[in-house]
């Protein structure tokens, strides 16, 4: 989604549901993404995303329901973190990302972060960027 973002064009999206067996694409048209029924599970606390980048992201993944989401979490041994609707992910995403091919461009501040999730909703222990 982040590409897509940057890129501001639309896309296809190609990906698993959790990760697995079934494959689904997510199309993003004219700013918006298509799949709106979709959720996205994020396991890893954002406080701890840079401490494993490549596993952070591996626990990042779409799904059908809630029910999908806790089996997935089950089985994998992961922790159930932050459920967001695929729409307000790509919102955020879409801000997060906008500006990413600009030039110069800067890196936000733990701060500054922190305030664009609560923006989007995304508040609470899990979206803090310092165990503070």
């Amino acid at each position: 989604m982040g590409i897509a973002a940057a890129l501001d064009e639309n896309a296809d999206i190609h990906t698993r549901i959790g990760g697995e067996q079934e494959a689904i694409v997510v199309h993003i048209r004219d700013g918006e993404v298509q799949e709106e029924d979709l959720l996205f599970h994020l396991s890893t606390p954002v406080r701890e995303w840079w401490d494993n980048v490549i596993h952070a992201c591996a626990t990042f993944q779409p799904f059908h329901s809630e029910a999908e989401i806790e089996d997935w979490c089950a089985r994998h041994g992961s922790p159930r973190g932050a459920v967001v609707p695929l729409p307000r992910l790509w919102r955020f995403a879409s801000e997060w990302y906008g500006n990413y091919l600009e030039e110069p461009w800067r890196k936000r501040s733990p701060a500054e972060a922190e305030a664009l999730f609560a923006k989007y909703g995304f508040e609470g222990e899990f979206w803090r960027t310092s165990g503070s």
